[in-house]
């Protein structure tokens, strides 16, 4: 049981979660059965909106405990622990993450820890920048997906690494990881993963000190989320869209536009960490390229919120 894997575009997932919804309430007094409270977990997870996710687990977890069904537990946990990661609550995810690998483990099954190593890999330790051991994560799980033809995670798992590989200071060996995800994403036909794709070789090429490269693949990113992609990257992709155009002086109303896309985005479906993200970045650039005194003002709040929200997570505030 490995749990929801999107497999197709975000219109095509809210129609089916509308589905499951009508469906719960036609039920009245009854409720979905175990299958349909993961499905509609999952849903809503993808969806970026992790409250519901949440409550749906809950259910599903009860289902499983009446049911006693002792491995898919270890499952929900695991999602559950990611949901928790989505929206900053990182002790109680640290804490789910480890119970679920305990019940896994005893049940012998390699893949099912593996699903745990890789969600721990990508919503717990790139958020909390642990680059190694997000890449220790990864490289543990990312065989047993390859090994079981689940082509979806083991690009998520290229991917993370690509991730951890920029965080350490290495985007050349980001690189190669983004070029085995580029020709999966394209030969496996998983559309939903090439937003998260363009935004890390965006990032990569900020790091090479290549912002028109960066601001094409950004660009890039955007479009596929027009075309089934995963559109939870929103805030983030146009963040780094506007750090790409900032490098050019000429380019400042459109990084500007870009940031203030990026808080609009962030205000409804994205990360926890992106939303803190978007106001750190727009703050940043209206201090440092404004010649307005009302917009300087405004990047002075934009910072304050910053700072409140990363505390708010239990995250170090970025350097200025």
């Amino acid at each position: 049981m490995i749990p929801f894997q999107p497999t197709a575009d975000p219109a095509t997932l809210e129609k089916r979660r509308e589905a499951l919804d009508a469906e719960q309430v036609a039920l009245l007094s009854s409720d979905l059965t175990f299958e349909r409270y993961c499905e509609l977990a999952g849903l809503h997870w993808a969806l970026g909106e992790p409250e519901s996710a949440l409550e749906a687990l809950q259910k599903a977890l009860h289902c499983a405990s009446d049911n006693h069904l002792a491995e898919p537990v270890g499952y929900l946990l695991s999602l559950q622990g990611a949901v928790l990661c989505y929206i900053g609550q990182y002790a109680a995810a640290h804490e789910l993450f480890a119970q679920a690998e305990l019940i896994l483990r005893r049940h012998n099954n390699d893949l099912s820890v593996a699903w745990v190593q890789h969600l721990r890999a990508r919503e717990y330790f790139l958020d909390l920048s642990n680059f190694s051991m997000a890449q220790q994560q990864a490289v543990a799980a990312a065989p047993l997906f390859r090994g079981h033809n689940i082509w979806h995670a083991y690009v998520e798992s290229l991917l993370a690494q690509a991730h951890a590989a920029i965080g350490m200071g290495d985007p050349r060996r980001a690189a190669d990881f983004l070029k085995q995800a580029d020709g999966l994403i394209t030969e496996r036909n998983l559309a939903w993963l090439a937003p998260e794709y363009h935004w890390l070789r965006g990032r990569a090429a900020l790091a090479e000190g290549t912002p028109r490269l960066a601001a094409r693949h950004c660009y890039n990113g955007l479009n596929a989320v027009n075309y089934g992609g995963d559109l939870r990257l929103l805030s983030a992709l146009y963040v780094t869209l506007g750090q790409a155009l900032e490098a050019d002086r000429s380019q400042q109303a459109a990084a500007e536009d870009a940031f203030e896309r990026a808080l609009m985005s962030a205000r409804g479906r994205a990360r926890s960490l992106h939303v803190a993200q978007a106001y750190h970045a727009a703050g940043l650039h209206l201090k440092r390229y404004s010649q307005r005194m009302t917009l300087r003002a405004r990047g002075s709040g934009y910072l304050y919120e910053a700072e409140r929200r990363y505390k708010a997570l239990g995250l170090p505030v970025p350097e200025m």
